[in-house]
């Protein structure tokens, strides 16, 4: 991609309203070519952290899902872009890149090797989020969850009753 096609990008970014930010970035990205997939995701990155810095885990989130191959250009391009938001960024693209969240880490480390503990934090946090998510579902009737493998059963143990307890009458 020629620099006058970056700064198209750059233009589209800029003039999208902050809420369809992560929607167009996503839609840039998905529509490149698959040789200019990576440097149109690390411009609309670029662009959307300058024009609407408040977007940044959501654009990052929204760029990755649609072209994950493009984790490692994106997170060192968004960390040169802001680096004070370094955990907002490893966060969204663990949420946007699930299986690559650790390359993310690897490269936010390189970059800043004192908040690797940090990094690993916030994708364990992702990574939990994800894993309570995926077990709990709202149906009509409120929240359930998905039982235990196996027959693990949860009993009250009788001293909830009224009565139960068997030392007292």
């Amino acid at each position: 991609m020629d620099a006058a096609g970056i700064d198209s990008l750059n233009r589209t970014v800029a003039a999208t309203k902050v809420v369809e930010t992560p929607s167009v970035a996503a839609r840039l990205v998905a529509d490149a070519s698959k040789e200019d997939k990576e440097q149109v995701a690390v411009a609309v990155v670029t662009a959307a952290i300058r024009s609407h810095p408040s977007s940044i885990g959501s654009v990052i989130t929204a760029v990755l899902r649609k072209a994950p191959e493009t984790m490692t250009a994106v997170v060192t391009a968004a960390l040169d872009a802001a680096p004070d938001s370094s955990l907002t960024i490893i966060a969204a693209a663990a949420e946007g890149a699930p299986d690559q969240a650790d390359k993310a880490v690897a490269v936010a480390s390189k970059k800043m090797p004192s908040r690797t503990a940090s990094f690993e934090r916030e994708v364990a946090v992702v990574r939990g989020r994800r894993l309570v998510s995926s077990t709990v579902s709202f149906g009509d009737t409120g929240i359930t969850q998905t039982p235990l493998p196996g027959d693990t059963k949860i009993v009250n143990g009788g001293y909830g009753a009224p009565g139960g307890d068997p030392a007292r009458n």
